[in-house]
């Protein structure tokens, strides 16, 4: 059974890079990768940024102007969280009343009187009621096992749920939302729900009233999650959205002032062709590089979870597309 996208992934690095370390840190390493790469080809003559150098054009025309682009681009992203979160009346309280009949569902199927509010707790209780409810069906189904020449079919399909609900229970630790997400990330939920319907399919006449209650218990868990998984991916997303336009403004800013101030050291007189000693602009452009394409890294490291986080939870159905299915 395969587990979670992110898990699949043996490659720590590429695991950290598009899901699971921190987007500042993600960012920062890019970041000092492009200071290096400065580093290296003004080292190498490859770059030159002494006098008489079109560094002051680049500064002052392409990379100031793009700068600004990018800072307009923090004003479009909050426009595109604030639209999401206005609504009339009506239309937030049904979004309320939707959101209580989900958790009903499950809260009637595990029997408690209230959820928990916590994405962890509650796919907690999701997986725990999951894995109770399966054990419940094995044991109802396992007298009649040997009659339906199921048992096999039976005793495999349990395994694997119970399997996949001890995987959901991992989330007790977990205390971000995100984290929380990745667990669901993969197939395992939509191959489960058709291989519920199946065994209900191929034996479902011939079960126990108890076995058959259990599997649409099953069943409605597995839909759940399925909901869950799409309802925090809105969530994170947003959240994610809303660091970045807050990013954008942290570190784009001082980028912003340091592309200004630095094209303005280079000047046209020919005893002083520039504000800093000569011998100090390599070290002050590969430090400055750092700095310029800071947001650019900063957007670039929001961008692959979040493109990573929608290409892999595309689907809510049972419908899989190619790119969902590792």
């Amino acid at each position: 059974m395969s587990q979670s996208w992110a898990n699949n992934i043996e490659n720590p690095v590429t695991r950290w890079l598009f899901i699971t370390g921190d987007r500042l840190e993600v960012a920062t390493a890019l970041s000092l990768l492009f200071a290096m790469l400065a580093a290296l080809l003004i080292r190498f003559d490859i770059v030159y940024v002494g006098p008489g150098s079109n560094l002051s054009t680049a500064l002052g025309s392409g990379l100031l102007s793009g700068l600004l682009t990018l800072l307009t681009v923090a004003l479009s992203i909050n426009q595109l969280i604030l639209s999401r979160l206005f609504g009339s009346p009506g239309n937030l309280s049904d979004q309320l009343e939707a959101n209580l009949d989900y958790r009903r569902t499950v809260e009637e199927i595990a029997d408690v009187a209230v959820s928990p509010n916590e994405p962890s707790a509650f796919i907690v209780l999701l997986a725990e009621t999951l894995k109770r409810r399966i054990q419940d069906f094995r044991r109802e189904v396992k007298g009649v096992a040997v009659s339906l020449h199921s048992e096999d079919d039976v005793g495999e399909y349990a395994s694997m749920v119970t399997d996949y609900a001890d995987h959901l229970g991992t989330a007790d630790d977990l205390d971000d939302a995100s984290k929380v997400l990745l667990i669901t990330l993969g197939t395992d939920y939509a191959d489960h729900l058709d291989t519920t319907r199946e065994i209900r399919s191929k034996y479902g006449e011939d079960l126990p009233d108890e076995a058959d209650e259990a599997l649409d218990d099953v069943l409605e868990l597995l839909k759940a999650v399925a909901t869950m998984r799409q309802f925090f991916k809105t969530l994170v997303l947003q959240q994610e959205l809303a660091k970045l336009s807050r990013q954008l403004i942290y570190t784009g800013v001082p980028a912003v002032l340091v592309t200004y101030f630095l094209s303005q050291t280079y000047t046209a007189a020919s005893d002083m062709p520039t504000a800093i000693d000569p011998a100090y602009m390599p070290i002050v452009a590969t430090a400055a590089t750092g700095v310029i394409l800071f947001p650019l890294a900063v957007l670039v490291a929001s961008l692959l979870r979040i493109a990573t986080v929608s290409l892999y939870t595309v689907s809510i159905g049972t419908f899989i597309p190619p790119e969902e299915s590792i």
